[in-house]
């Protein structure tokens, strides 16, 4: 995935567009949200899916530092689908 991409969504969703003064802010947040999810089972792939995904775990960490919110439930359920998505995947794999 190109980190451009991320970068531009990223910044969108937090209504920071031609702002860059906390660009390697965001891009750490970014590497974040990619390693969490990594850690909790997802592997990525490259298409508009995980882009939102990542997008949206980083632009969740940016305000839970402000104001302590919890994963929002859409972003959980995107999570949760994908995760059983590949697991399925995998599992469902038949070499007959």
């Amino acid at each position: 995935m190109k980190k451009e991409v991320l970068m531009s969504l990223l910044k969108q969703d937090l209504n920071r567009t031609g702002v860059t003064l906390d660009d390697d802010y965001l891009s750490a947040l970014i590497q974040a949200a990619i390693s969490r999810l990594v850690r909790q089972g997802i592997r990525l792939e490259n298409n508009e899916e995980y882009q939102i995904l990542i997008v949206g775990t980083a632009a969740w960490m940016y305000r839970k530092r402000i104001n302590g919110e919890a994963m929002p439930m859409y972003l959980r359920a995107m999570r949760n689908d994908i995760l059983v998505s590949q697991k399925m995947r995998v599992v469902g794999t038949y070499d007959g």
